[in-house]
Formats: structure tokens, C-alpha cells, sequence
């Protein structure tokens, strides 16, 4: 499993369940990669599934590697315990010879196994450090002037005329507006910004490199949309460890959904993951044992339950 298994379907977090269940461990115990998000698309089109690449965690490996070690040496001293018991009736002379020779290939054993130990460990970590992404070759000037003038044109159209300003960084080419319309652009928890960015990352990819994003954002949006995001999730982390009532953000993008499991995924007395279908999907934040179940109590009977997981 050096390399790793794949798992694919409609959610994350479905499919790291599946992994779970497959493996016979708990999430903890598992190295998990998250490829490939998913996304249901707008209006049904530009599907994609979610996919991740899982294996187990190096500890246990290593574990199961010692003790299948460790099984060999306890049998090869009941043998030897067993020489020694129908050998006892032999001279001194002969019991010490044999126990030089068990010493001398115990001694030999142990010294090729401190040399090889560190052999298989780094061979071991080599094969799991994920090889460095190649840099992606940024878009030439004349590619992004084309670019700039396609988005303003766009703004244009839509009633909304801005400054636009275009930067590269890392693999994702940053799309910044400015002007009197920032607030209509941005919209409602920045929805109109989304829908805008999507449509844009689709007319512009056969300009972009592969493996080079659009990140589209007006004034200082995205930043304050992140503290936000931030402050709210921390404020319903401390009520659900004081009542234990699951709470809920709703309407989240994937880059919004990743912030709130970022900055509660240190703090092991609650759990948090996304429910729901298509782009946008609200974040649960909950304790331990009691976001799996819930929901579907409801479904099945009680017509109470907890208002904030719908």
C-alpha cells in the first residue's frame, strides 16, 4: 500500500467513510489525500467526483512489521529452550560451544537487522513523500492582456464596469475588481462573486495553463469572508461544547468549507464535516458520536430534534 488505494463518489466524506470500512480502522488511523473535491456543477453540468487516495498510517505499518519481527525471535528461543532442556545430559564442554555458536549468531542476527532497520525505514518514507509538483509555466503578457480585456468586457455586459487587475502566484491566476460595483458583484455571502469566478474559470481554461486556477475576488471580499468564516466557526465550536447541540453553517463554497475544518481540526472534542448536494453545501459542527446519527433518527420518527442541522 506504498502507493496508496483511490476511492471516488459523490462526497469526501462519503467515500473516506467507505475507505474506513474497507481498511477496518478509524479516519485517525489513515493517511488520507484529497485529490479531487467533487462538484455536482451548475445546472447539472461539469460533474465531478470526489476522489481521494488512502493508506494506512506509518505507525501501524510499522507495528505490524515489528511484531511479525518480533514472532520469528520468540520461536527461535523456545527452540533454543527446547536444545537446551534435551541437551542437558552432554559435558560442560560441548553446552558451552553450543551457547557460544547461539550467542555469535544472535549477535550476527541483531547486527543485520540494526543494519537493515534503517534501510526499510527510509526506503519506506521516500516511497510516501509525494514527489514535488512541476511548476506550472505562467501565461504569457499577451495571453493575460487577452484575459484582462474578456473579463472587463464581461462586467461590461453585465452593467457592472470595473477595474480589473491580474496577478500570477504559484499555480493560480489571481483575478482582482475594483470600482463603484463591488457590492453588487460580490452579492449575498459573495454568492453572485462564485457564480461569476465559475463561469469565468470555464471560458478562460483553454487560455490557462493545465493545473492553473482562477481565483476571482472584489475589494477585500475574500479576506474579510475568511475572518468571518473564521470567528463564527470558533463561536459555534465553544456553544456545542457547552450544550452539546449540533450547529450548522450553511451555503458554503469548497474554499469556505476548507477554512472551518482548518481551524477546528486541532481541537479533538468536536468534529466537523459537509452535508449536502452541489457546489454549495452547509458545514456540521458537532461532538464526537453524535453527527452521524441524528439525521436520520429524525427521518425515521421524532419531528423535534436539533433546528440547527437543517
Amino acid at each position: 500500500m506504498a502507493k496508496g488505494k483511490d476511492f471516488y463518489g459523490k462526497e469526501v466524506t462519503a467515500i473516506i467513510e467507505e475507505a474506513c470500512r474497507e481498511f477496518g480502522v478509524s479516519q485517525e488511523e489513515l493517511d488520507i489525500e484529497v485529490l479531487e473535491t467533487g462538484s455536482a456543477g451548475i445546472f447539472g453540468l461539469c460533474k465531478k467526483k470526489a476522489h481521494i487516495r488512502v493508506q494506512k498510517k506509518k505507525e501501524e505499518a510499522d507495528s505490524r512489521k515489528k511484531s511479525a519481527r518480533q514472532k520469528p525471535v520468540q520461536e527461535e528461543q523456545v527452540e533454543s529452550e527446547k536444545e537446551d532442556v534435551s541437551s542437558a545430559a552432554k559435558t560442560k564442554k560441548d553446552d558451552v560451544k553450543v551457547q557460544g555458536k547461539d550467542e555469535q549468531a544472535a549477535s550476527v542476527e541483531e547486527e543485520q537487522g540494526k543494519g537493515k532497520e534503517p534501510d526499510k525505514k527510509v526506503a519506506k518514507e521516500q516511497k510516501r513523500k509525494p514527489a514535488a509538483p512541476e511548476p506550472v509555466e505562467p501565461p504569457s503578457e499577451e495571453v493575460l492582456a487577452q484575459i484582462q480585456q474578456d473579463v472587463i468586457k464581461v462586467l461590461e455586459l453585465m452593467g457592472y464596469p470595473s477595474q480589473v487587475a491580474l496577478s500570477v502566484e504559484d499555480s493560480t491566476l489571481h483575478c482582482h475588481l475594483t470600482g463603484e460595483h463591488e457590492e453588487a458583484l460580490i452579492g449575498s455571502d459573495g454568492r453572485t462573486l462564485d457564480s461569476l469566478q465559475y463561469l469565468l474559470r470555464k471560458m478562460m481554461s483553454r487560455r490557462l495553463p493545465d493545473r492553473m486556477m482562477l481565483a476571482l475576488d472584489a475589494g477585500d471580499f475574500r479576506q474579510r469572508r475568511t475572518e468571518e468564516l473564521k470567528e463564527r466557526a470558533l463561536q459555534l465550536a465553544k456553544e456545542v461544547k457547552e450544550n452539546g447541540k449540533t450547529q450548522a453553517i450553511p451555503a458554503l463554497n469548497p474554499a469556505e468549507r476548507r477554512v472551518v475544518h482548518m481551524i477546528l481540526q486541532e481541537d479533538k472534542s468536536i468534529r466537523s464535516r459537509s452535508v449536502g448536494e452541489g457546489l454549495f453545501k452547509k458545514v456540521l459542527i458537532y461532538k464526537p458520536g453524535k453527527g452521524q446519527k441524528s439525521p436520520s433518527r429524525k427521518r425515521k420518527g421524532r419531528q423535534g430534534g436539533r433546528s440547527s442541522e437543517n
